[in-house]
């Protein structure tokens, strides 16, 4: 500030992408559900690495990284992990595993090694480059589709650097003379990069510190935001920024007239007085025998035996379910019933 006024270029992704220099991103909430990251303590604005690392190297959470990298990679992948530890079990796990060919490099690594395995990714030898601040900067593979990053941040700075991996059209789709922001976008979505992917991991409370796509690529509310987070994690399909930021809105909407509603009820039985008049009607039922049992009841889940009642489903299907932590409490307290109604007393 001693020497400048003024900042004479400021060029974000953003820009990069309606100028057609970039390529546009879609993006994906992945939850590790065996991080937790409100035990983490935060330094100079970011989760503080060492704990962070503890969190992330219990192994069912290296595998639940090799699941979502497995479930949404989508050309060349490059996954971004906390530590040397991690990176060297997420790529061995996905090549041991899950049938996936990965290799990791970090920055201690021997440095004939390191650029040995960038080589065989960048030659398609491998499919999935796993890294521990290595490949963060300084790195250009445009071929490079989708981001997993498993290194959970509150930095927008180290963000950015991560995704902007990624940001970049293949060779000889923008590089033509003359060719204004329009023609640059056109040739970008017919080429075979249309897109790159963002699979923002985060922990099992969807911790909303976290620096994620929407706070990057859209002007959205806090509200909006959290509706932007649970609608990425529920869809199926990847969604674009333009159609995120528009669910969330709309999302944020309804429950703005949800709220809006509660609290006109709320006013009018404050205001109303008096007692209700009319005539009861009864009918008593005797249902000491023949009464519905939980038995009648249908199968919640779908699946195999989807449709099936709780009577005509195998006692092991109803322990799996009565044990399934991922399940809701209602549906395991069913399967619990059932198999209560089943035991010889």
């Amino acid at each position: 500030m001693r020497f400048y006024e003024s900042v004479s270029a400021d060029y974000g992704i953003q820009w990069g992408i309606d100028n057609g220099y970039s390529v546009p991103p879609v993006w994906k909430l992945a939850q590790i559900h065996g991080l937790d990251t409100s035990k983490v303590s935060i330094s100079c604005g970011d989760l503080k690495l060492k704990e962070l690392q503890e969190q992330m190297h219990k192994e069912q959470n290296l595998h639940r990284i090799c699941l979502i990298t497995l479930e949404h990679m989508e050309g060349p992948t490059i996954v971004f992990t906390p530590s040397v530890f991690s990176a060297k079990g997420v790529a061995h796990y996905l090549t041991k595993n899950y049938g996936t060919r990965a290799t990791y490099i970090h920055g201690k690594q021997d440095e004939n090694e390191r650029t040995e395995n960038v080589n065989r990714f960048r030659a398609g030898d491998i499919d999935v480059l796993v890294n521990c601040q290595v490949v963060a900067t300084g790195f250009d593979h445009p071929a490079t589709t989708t981001l997993i990053l498993a290194r959970p941040t509150r930095s927008r700075s180290f963000w950015l650097q991560c995704v902007g991996r990624a940001t970049r059209p293949l060779p000889g789709v923008i590089d033509v003379p003359g060719i204004n922001a329009d023609e640059r976008r056109t040739r970008i979505a017919a080429s075979k990069k249309p897109h790159f992917k963002v699979v923002d991991c985060t922990d099992a409370s969807l911790d909303h510190r976290l620096i994620t796509a929407p706070d990057m690529f859209c002007e959205l509310t806090p509200t909006e935001r959290k509706h932007a987070q649970e609608i990425s994690r529920k869809s199926e399909t990847p969604l674009s920024m333009l159609e995120l930021e528009e669910l969330a809105k709309e999302e944020a909407r309804k429950e703005a007239e949800r709220r809006a509603a509660a609290e006109a009820i709320e006013r009018l039985r404050a205001e109303t007085e008096g007692r209700a008049t009319g005539r009861l009607t009864e009918h008593r039922f005797d249902i000491s025998s023949g009464g519905r049992s939980v038995g009648t009841y249908q199968n919640p889940l779908k699946g195999k035996f989807a449709g099936k009642r709780l009577s005509e489903l195998p006692a092991y299907y109803l322990q799996w379910g009565a044990n399934n932590t991922l399940l809701k409490g209602w549906i395991r307290g069913l399967y619990r019933k059932e198999l209560s109604r089943r035991s010889p007393r």
